[in-house]
């Protein structure tokens, strides 16, 4: 492969020797051809021959000194185009070439362009290379999410196997690996909600709608969970207001924020949600009397698949999605989300959004 590699660069190399001596015959022919014919008229005024051959001479050689200098400017510029399409074709796009032969002129302009290309195709291929990591680490991720699940579902159905269990055992086992189908099919539809995210496959559609309706959406799609533990989820009274945001993926946001309010608080607590408008953003804020998140974790737990290491963080169900999730649909339409300490102990998710955006329109 190195062989035909040296080849074609040889082969380019002679290529581009031939078109330049070409040029340099074609225009000291050309040139020589004028000279002829203008002592020809000389010599026709009657001039005579002697002092003629000596001029011819030493306008014959200056030609010819003249001819080569303009063949080997031609030849360094062609050197030094040929020296970046050789980095580029190598795949070293940073290559900047010779600062100290850039000049005024089309040669300058040209060596400009081509530094613009090769800082083009280097970003591009930075972008594929973060693309592929980005790619290979979620794969990886999303296996280690299914690994648990399945261990446990193969688990209940090896010892379903076993004919020496009574019926109550075999209804016990088969009531777990129910509950784990369950959480299996929540983890597949969440991993499948952050792949669309990741391959950017999920399209906003903001619009100027009501952040009250939005909210309500949100509490409702945890009242039940909260209710199962006798959690209050109380909503701060506010005078509605008109925000530009995507209603869905917006109460999707708040709603993954509202479960991990639920999820991680005692029985009988309240989370509370509560909004701060402001001239151009208003705060959307949700408090809980929760186990709360130390303050190191901070710039971590809105990371794909970040889960505390705490035992109270490690009993409960979840893929360390939740957060990242609410991140990533603030922030592509112009918001923001940070974690503040609760007053007794718990923990404030503080939510950001402008009221009037333009987003890109997917995530």
């Amino acid at each position: 492969m190195k062989d035909y590699d040296l080849e074609k660069q040889t082969a380019r190399r002679e290529r581009g020797y031939i078109w330049m001596e070409g040029r340099l015959k074609g225009n000291l022919l050309k040139s020589t051809a004028g000279i002829v014919v203008f002592f020809l008229i000389l010599y026709g005024f009657g001039l005579s021959a002697g002092s003629l051959a000596v001029l011819f001479a030493g306008a014959l050689l200056a030609n010819g000194v003249w001819c080569y200098l303009e063949y080997r400017r031609e030849y360094q510029d062609y050197l030094m185009i040929f020296r970046y399409l050789e980095e580029f074709e190598a795949g070293r796009y940073e290559y900047r070439g010779d600062q100290d032969l850039l000049s005024t002129g089309i040669r300058s302009q040209i060596q400009e362009q081509l530094m613009r290309m090769g800082a083009a195709f280097g970003g591009l291929k930075e972008r594929l290379v973060e693309e592929k990591e980005k790619t290979k680490g979620l794969v990886t991720d999303i296996s280690h999410q299914l690994k648990t699940p399945a261990a446990a579902l193969r688990l209940c159905f090896d010892l379903l196997e076993d004919e020496t269990l009574t019926m109550e055992e075999r209804q016990e086992f088969l009531k777990r690996g129910s509950e784990e189908v369950c959480k299996f099919s929540r983890l597949t539809e969440t991993l499948l909600q952050l792949s669309r995210l990741e391959t950017d496959m999920i399209r906003l559609e903001a619009k100027e709608d009501s952040l009250k309706e939005t909210l309500i959406r949100a509490v409702n799609g945890v009242w039940m969970k909260a209710a199962e533990k006798e959690i209050q989820i109380e909503m701060q009274e506010f005078s509605d207001i008109s925000v530009v945001h995507d209603v869905r993926w917006t109460a999707e946001a708040i709603s993954n924020v509202l479960d991990n309010a639920v999820k991680y608080s005692k029985r009988g607590s309240v989370v509370q949600v509560r909004t701060v408008p402001l001239v151009s953003c208003v705060f959307i804020e949700v408090e809980d009397q929760g186990i709360g998140i130390p303050k190191k974790e901070y710039p971590e737990v809105f990371k794909r698949f970040y889960r505390g290491c705490r035992p109270e963080v490690e009993s409960q169900e979840g893929a360390g999605v939740g957060l990242y999730l609410v991140r990533r649909i603030l922030e592509e339409q112009g918001g923001s989300v940070r974690i503040l300490p609760g007053h007794g102990g718990g923990t404030i998710i503080q939510m950001m959004l402008p009221k009037q955006y333009r987003q890109t329109g997917e995530i």
